[in-house]
């Protein structure tokens, strides 16, 4: 009688083992909380005189981040045709240059990022607009 107990005790701690380590340690993280954008953040984004923006940002995930999906489009609709850079920003970089001459003076831009796992898990999305200055006087 003891042997079987202990028997299954010993098939249900495997079984607790491997829905922890397959079922519910996946469930429990699959939420990917989005990046937090650090710069550029307010309304404005003043390149006068500058070769380059700089955006940067601070990854929140998981460790098993393999990437971002770095996204700027034209104006406040982040969709479509609107879209004019795309890139796979590889961990563990937390920042990307863009050329001041891809931007229009006066015009809007929103860029978008989120942080994709190595397993192809996508993150919750951050984004932020921003109207270029490349004249201020």
């Amino acid at each position: 009688m003891k042997k079987v107990l202990v028997s299954i005790l010993l098939i249900v701690c495997l079984a607790v083992s491997a829905v922890y380590a397959m079922g519910f340690k996946r469930g429990f993280m699959d939420s990917i909380p989005a990046p937090q954008l650090i710069s550029p953040v307010s309304e404005t984004a003043d390149i006068t005189g500058k070769d380059y923006l700089d955006f940067k940002w601070i990854v929140i995930g998981l460790m098993d981040i393999d990437y971002c999906d770095f996204k700027i489009y034209k104006g406040y609709n982040a969709y479509g045709d609107n879209l004019i850079l795309k890139e796979q920003v590889f961990t563990p970089d937390r920042d990307f240059r863009v050329k001041a001459d891809t931007f229009e003076d006066g015009q809007v831009y929103t860029w978008v990022l989120k942080e994709v796992s190595y397993s192809g898990l996508k993150g919750d999305t951050a984004y932020n607009s921003f109207r270029i200055i490349k004249n201020s006087k």
